[in-house]
């Protein structure tokens, strides 16, 4: 019988660096894209919250009461946030036409931006509100809005701090950033400041997927 060969120990070890090696390998592999996909999904995130802080935006700024149910909530604050709305849209200089007492925004764009903040379950009289300080005036004749030609800084911004997406439900945890409270640092950088409160809002979908208004309500730091 052949006499079986005796194995080196320095081969022993050498197979054993091997293996570590090929093992340190595999891991090394597995954390950078583990770490890959977690900056993805981490990015991923982020512009989600972006897109549902632009749309918020114009809520948010204008600080309207709280809601339980969009058929509850003020209609004439509702039109103020959809007027605030077109103004935030990057206008053109020449996007509507001017009156004495400032820019018309015809009733129609009002609506169909309103419809778009908030679903088709609230009814909608057109009549002067009150912008935050500035009044919007309905004028029948023109069949539309005057806004006066003045420079308004938001109350709020909002920072999204939790989305919770169930079915055509996402239910959101919104930090209130005062705009008073932004400073400077060293370099020049804006620096956000802590929100002044949170509150949750809920979104609904509607038949073609587009987001809407629910609810406005209070809300604890998430």
């Amino acid at each position: 019988m052949a006499e079986k060969k005796k194995r080196s120990p320095l081969s022993f070890i050498v197979g054993l660096i091997v293996i570590s090696l090929s093992v340190t390998g595999i891991i090394s592999i597995i954390s950078t894209v583990t770490d890959s996909l977690s900056r993805q999904a981490k990015e991923k995130e982020l512009l989600r919250y972006e897109e549902y802080e632009k749309f918020i935006a114009p809520v948010i700024m204008y600080d309207p009461d709280t809601f339980d149910d969009i058929t509850m909530a003020d209609t004439n604050q509702l039109i103020s946030i959809a007027i605030w709305s077109i103004l935030d849209s990057d206008l053109e200089p020449d996007a509507y036409e001017y009156a004495e007492g400032g820019m018309l925004i015809p009733e129609k764009d009002v609506e169909e931006k309103f419809r778009s903040l908030f679903g088709s379950e609230v009814s909608l009289t057109h009549t002067t509100v009150d912008g935050g300080g500035i009044y919007f005036s309905y004028s029948e004749s023109n069949s539309a809005y005057v806004i006066p030609i003045t420079g308004v800084t938001p109350v709020y911004t909002p920072k999204v701090t939790a989305a919770t997406e169930r079915g055509g439900t996402v239910i959101l945890t919104v930090g209130y950033l005062a705009s008073t409270d932004w400073v400077q640092d060293g370099e020049g950088n804006m620096v956000a400041p802590e929100p002044a409160k949170y509150m949750k809002i809920t979104l609904g979908e509607n038949s073609d997927g587009s987001l809407y208004l629910r609810a406005l309500q209070s809300a604890e730091k998430n």
